[in-house]
């Protein structure tokens, strides 16, 4: 926490880099108005979703919870707040990058109010402000360039996404390690996913208990928060006629 950020620069060149290598293998303009996501491999997904959620029910949700008994409230919220305020970087570049200053501007002041008078973000003294965390993220980007439609995929032991989404799961995994260099210990990352993971307890036990399918559910679920997300939580209404085409849809 004490490392030095690299130069601005440098960070503008690690998610420029990872764009150009994106877009060259990208179908940038695949056909469909809908921003969807289709589940072209069931199967595997299924799978892949089946063996994801043992292996977080016998390792990872009981440390979680076990996290959330032995931490404090407020030292829980400090640690996510810490990790978010990290990733702020990668939202302002991508807010910029779909032609939105504004969301842009309004997460560098974030940073530059959480990094200083949050204490390296530990408090979140930028929302209060009126600097609402805007969550811009390189899929978004590119379903702003033109990529609409992209094949569901469930990455095994990491979660829901799509072939398009992909990049921006990978920038914002690494993304603390990337801004703070070589003095971020491995640990950290350790702690970033159990704050995480303990972060989403809440949404995950409302699953279980209200879905029959939870791999349907999750699906949708995923779905419609990146509609909302994509559309700066104003969709189009026409985009929630159907979910997924589990047959027909883009490669």
């Amino acid at each position: 926490m004490h490392a030095s950020l690299p130069s601005r620069p440098r960070a503008f060149r690690i998610l420029a880099t990872a764009g150009i290598l994106v877009l060259q293998t990208a179908c940038a303009g695949l056909e469909g108005s809908d921003h969807g996501a289709y589940d072209r491999a069931p199967g595997f997904n299924r799978a892949s979703f089946e063996l994801s959620e043992a292996l977080d029910n016998k390792l990872l949700e009981p440390v979680a919870r076990g996290y959330l008994d032995l931490v404090p409230r407020p030292v829980e919220a400090g640690v996510v707040n810490f990790f978010a305020n990290l990733r702020t970087v990668d939202s302002s570049i991508n807010g910029f990058l779909q032609g939105k200053p504004k969301r842009g501007g309004t997460d560098m002041m974030r940073l530059l109010l959480n990094s200083t008078v949050g204490v390296a973000g530990l408090f979140d003294v930028a929302t209060p402000a009126g600097f609402a965390a805007q969550n811009e993220d390189f899929g978004q980007t590119l379903a702003v360039w033109g990529w609409r439609n992209s094949r569901y995929v469930y990455v095994p032991l990491v979660g829901p996404s799509t072939l398009r989404d992909l990049p921006s799961m990978a920038i914002r995994a690494f993304a603390p390690r990337l801004l703070v260099g070589g003095g971020y210990p491995i640990w950290a990352s350790g702690i970033d996913v159990l704050a995480t993971r303990a972060d989403a307890l809440a949404l995950t036990d409302a699953r279980d208990a209200a879905a029959l399918d939870r791999y349907a559910f999750t699906r949708e679920a995923y779905y419609q928060r990146r509609q909302f997300q994509i559309f700066d939580g104003d969709p189009p209404l026409d985009d929630f006629d159907d979910f997924f085409d589990e047959t027909d849809g883009p490669p």
